[in-house]
């Protein structure tokens, strides 16, 4: 195959590094700026969208992937897929669009239903949502320089037109647009280069497996969703942002991390539909060691600077977020290993309906935890995210027993390698609290751990020769000297 995976991870990294940076410049400078209560509805609006955005998108994006993958060297077959997914996904993101615009007509008050409906509109933004198509071709270069020009644009929009408290509603329409017009730029592109034809359009075989997935999408709701939509409830807004501010920070940090392994998903696919099983355990084994080499210490750096991230992000407004940010640090390790799990081997192994089983029953299990918080008085975003950490985990062990017995895929969890990044990245504690007791200040507290806490265990790995770090260094220092 053409396409280097290592090439189209440096592409995914340095897109995700750059919707890094956009939050991170863009995120300290409204939490600032807006009025709390005005970026509370926000907020509120946001998980209300984004329930809608699952209904719409009908797991039609995650589908897409791993079939157009599998048949992406018969351009006939792979223009029928696009015309059908595509055409149930206009009928899907219509119906919702409507759904949604009746509800907040009527549950939400006039003061701040603006809000709510303008940012509906990503609903139908999320119409042209196509990348799909690109990303089963590998064709990250493109995503990634689209992306970048038009976030770059977002950002410079932010700083020209985002200048009052009360300009939420305008950073509300900003976002929208930003979204339609990331969008639309790749369907013109994909429908140019590959073409749409409606001839033969089906749906029916498509249905179940899309069906399946939107179950797995809104069981998914059962975890951090109705953590926000609870605390929504029985709190006030301001408890949403103590919630979501850290969620939002982990899940950008994740996301970066995941793009490591997330572009292998099309050739595990690959793979997987041509019968290539040796070559697939091989890539999936590379991909986790090399995912968790990361992972852990970006994790546990993120838990290590939790005060100083908080002030960076909110000028001392959510220091109440501090132990939420601890939390989800800790939550997004457990997070990292089922995302190769579920989307490297559950997924690319047709076993969704597993997967619906078994997230529904630990979502119940949430569910219930939070009910009984909520009945016991207890119920803040910190034990919240704490009764939603305790499913997870219980939900990972189930997968763990899956994979290895009934799947009798030979593939481990727990390595020597894994335990030793824990330890290393465990270091990082007495550093930073050394740093810190200096007396530096927030901002230099956090780039001087940084800089030595990655000295310390890039430098260790390479001393004690981790198969790994040799590996990463090697393809990185062969691509810079071919460069």
């Amino acid at each position: 195959m053409a396409k280097s995976i290592t090439l189209n991870s440096i592409y995914n990294f340095v897109l995700k590094v750059f919707r890094l940076i956009v939050p991170v410049l863009v995120g300290p400078y409204i939490q600032r700026l807006f009025d709390p209560q005005l970026y509370g509805n926000f907020n509120d609006a946001s998980t209300w969208v984004d329930l809608a955005l699952v209904f719409g998108s009908f797991g039609i994006y995650t589908y897409a992937v791993r079939e157009v993958s599998a048949v992406r060297d018969d351009r006939q077959k792979v223009r029928s897929l696009y015309a059908s997914l595509f055409t149930m996904g206009l009928c899907t993101n219509l119906l919702v669009a409507a759904l949604y615009s009746a509800v907040i007509f009527f549950q939400v008050d006039s003061a701040a239903r603006s809000i709510y409906l303008v940012l509906g509109f990503k609903v139908l933004a999320n119409i042209f949502m196509v990348e799909w198509l690109n990303e089963a071709g590998e064709n990250y270069r493109f995503i990634t320089v689209k992306t970048i020009v038009v976030r770059f644009a977002y950002l410079i929009g932010i700083f020209v037109l985002i200048k009052e408290p009360d300009d939420v509603l305008r950073y509300t329409m900003l976002v929208v647009v930003t979204d339609l017009v990331n969008n639309l730029i790749s369907f013109v592109y994909v429908t140019r280069r590959l073409g749409m034809s409606f001839h033969g359009i089906s749906w029916k075989q498509h249905l179940m497996p899309l069906i399946s997935i939107l179950v797995i999408s809104n069981v998914n709701l059962l975890y951090t969703s109705l953590d926000k939509m609870i605390l929504g409830q029985v709190a006030d807004k301001m408890q949403v942002t103590v919630y979501k501010t850290p969620q939002d920070i982990t899940y950008m940090i994740g996301q970066l991390l995941a793009s490591i392994v997330l572009v292998a998903v099309p050739r595990l696919a690959y793979y997987s539909g041509n019968g290539r099983m040796q070559e697939f355990m091989e890539l999936v084994d590379k991909s986790y060691h090399s995912f968790m080499l990361i992972v852990f210490p970006a994790c546990t750096g993120v838990a290590c600077l939790a005060p100083e991230i908080m002030w960076i992000y909110g000028g001392g407004k959510y220091d109440a977020s501090i132990p939420v940010l601890v939390a989800f640090a800790i939550r997004t390790m457990e997070s990292a290993v089922y995302t190769i799990c579920a989307n490297q081997i559950l997924y690319v192994l047709h076993q969704e309906k597993f997967l619906v089983r078994v997230l529904l029953g630990c979502g119940l299990l949430n569910a219930v935890l939070d009910i009984l918080l909520v009945v016991a008085g207890g119920y803040t975003p910190l034990t919240a995210i704490l009764s939603t950490f305790v499913a997870e985990v219980i939900l990972m062990a189930i997968i763990f027993w899956y994979i290895r017995v009934k799947l009798h895929i030979p593939f481990q969890f727990v390595s020597r390698q894994n335990f030793r990044y824990l330890v290393l990245s465990l270091v990082f504690a007495p550093i930073t609290l050394g740093i810190r007791a200096a007396g530096f200040g927030y901002i230099w507290t956090a780039v001087l751990s940084v800089g030595v806490c990655c000295l310390f265990y890039f430098g260790a790995l390479l001393l004690v020769r981790d198969q790994t770090m040799q590996f990463l260094a090697g393809k990185l220092f062969s691509r810079l000297k071919r460069s």
